[in-house]
């Protein structure tokens, strides 16, 4: 064999060796993507803030804390709607909502349900909402960690008893939020209430301001 057909088959047999490195090198690439996308996960949490005229900047699985607070806003409330009477309205209440808060809280809940159903408070009707003026602010929610938080809610809370109203008061409710990815399915959240923190605080209407809420009351 002449030496130029030997440096063409050579040539052939070097340009076929690199043209196999080329396809394992793209093989192993397609399938790092086949992988990353396979393990990709099908749900990614966003929390949009209230204001976007500024901008903001997020990452992934950050919460925004106004969606904390109304997060637990919501679900506190739905707790303490009783628009029947709360021997039935309570309890269902509690376990209907109860992929909204760990299983401590709702134990103390229930412990909660049975003490006035033994000091006959749950005949009536119950109302909750949030004092006017007394809505979401940055000092309303402390950022105890990046998986919990300190809401504190300013309430008014309204029961009666076959029309008669029995109880009409302002209280301040510090509860602890975290986050709860344990049951996608029925908490889209990923957040739960997990107890007081403290215990509520009656407010005095006459010794309020627009929103007196106390550095202090932060822990």
């Amino acid at each position: 064999m002449s030496g130029k057909a030997r440096k063409a088959i050579d040539g052939r047999d070097q340009h076929i060796f690199t043209l196999r490195v080329i396809l394992g090198v793209a093989l192993i690439v397609i399938l790092g993507m086949w992988w990353g996308w396979k393990s990709a996960p099908e749900r990614i949490k966003v929390d949009i803030p209230p204001d976007l005229r500024t901008g903001s900047t997020r990452k992934m699985g950050e919460r925004h804390p106004f969606n904390v607070y109304a997060f637990g806003y919501y679900i506190f409330q739905q707790i303490n709607n009783w628009p029947k009477r709360g021997v039935d309205d309570y309890k269902n209440r509690i376990q209907t909502m109860s992929c909204y808060m760990t299983p401590n809280f709702k134990q103390m809940l229930l412990a909660d349900y049975e003490k006035k159903k033994m000091k006959h408070e749950l005949n009536r009707k119950r109302a909750m909402q949030e004092v006017p003026g007394r809505g979401y602010s940055a000092k309303r929610i402390y950022i105890e960690s990046p998986d919990s938080w300190i809401a504190y809610f300013d309430m008014t809370l309204n029961e009666s008893y076959r029309g008669t109203s029995v109880k009409d008061a302002m209280i301040r409710y510090p509860i602890r939020i975290v986050k709860w990815d344990v049951d996608p399915e029925c908490n889209l959240w990923g957040l739960a209430l997990d107890g007081f923190y403290g215990k509520p605080k009656k407010l005095i209407k006459s010794k309020m301001k627009t929103d007196d809420l106390a550095n202090n009351d932060n822990g």
